[in-house]
């Protein structure tokens, strides 16, 4: 059987092995990847209820999205390249591109 959830998931995916058993944790973790996907989904096909329910624009969507990208980069590039562990990688990469955001917001 081919394993998606493995290399998606990463150190998650090991944890819910050692936890559940390799067969449950295929399961679980293919569960999960669907889940999130059919999350994706419905958030796209009701994005104009959301938004105008939030009161959202197009900006503050392109802003969450740019925070996201890069702290999800710089996560992979603190986690893999400088071997940091991933909590301590994604607090740093989280409060590095906050605080790039807040100097580019205060200082435009």
């Amino acid at each position: 059987m081919v394993n998606v959830a493995d290399p998606l998931m990463g150190e998650a995916y090991d944890t819910l092995v050692r936890a559940f058993g390799a067969n449950v944790a295929w399961v679980l973790g293919h569960l999960a990847i669907l889940a999130v996907l059919a999350t994706l989904i419905s958030v796209m096909r009701n994005w104009s209820k959301i938004s105008e329910g939030a009161q959202l624009s197009r900006s503050h969507a392109l802003d969450a999205f740019a925070i996201v990208l890069f702290t999800a980069i710089q996560t992979h590039y603190f986690s893999t390249t400088l071997a940091w562990p991933l909590s301590q990688a994604a607090l740093i990469a989280a409060s590095s591109t906050l605080s790039l955001r807040w100097c580019v917001n205060v200082l435009n």
